[in-house]
């Protein structure tokens, strides 16, 4: 049997974090939550997730640092992040996406489409 891929989601909105877990298929992912910059961190160096869906707007630290950090470590930097963000405007994608972030959504989305796209790049390792 293949292994469970670990997500994290990281928002210091809750309502996203019920949505997710909702939405996702249990039988296919471990899914660990952080609510701010700081916890993200941590568990992403603690747990070497799969992939992270990483909002930009949190306390503690932006998401955007985040992914830069994780992106430049040779320990973090192969994990994929899908940066999940209220950020619309084309210069916050492009910002994204230069910082190392494998794919960028604007809130609101669909649930069906961002569980499309976070299977797509785990398909792709």
């Amino acid at each position: 049997m293949e292994r469970k891929k670990k997500l994290l989601i990281a928002d210091d909105n809750e309502h996203i974090h019920n949505l997710l877990i909702n939405f996702l298929p249990i039988d296919e992912f471990d899914i660990i939550h952080a609510y701010d910059g700081e916890e993200t961190l941590e568990l992403a160096e603690e747990e070497l997730p799969d992939l992270i869906v990483l909002d930009i707007m949190m306390p503690f630290a932006d998401g955007r640092d985040i992914c830069k950090k994780l992106k430049s470590d040779p320990e973090t930097e192969n994990i994929k992040i899908i940066m999940l963000t209220g950020k619309v405007e084309q210069h916050d994608r492009i910002v994204g996406l230069e910082l190392g972030a494998d794919d960028y959504i604007p809130k609101p989305c669909s649930l069906s489409y961002l569980v499309r796209k976070i299977k797509n790049l785990l398909d792709k390792e």
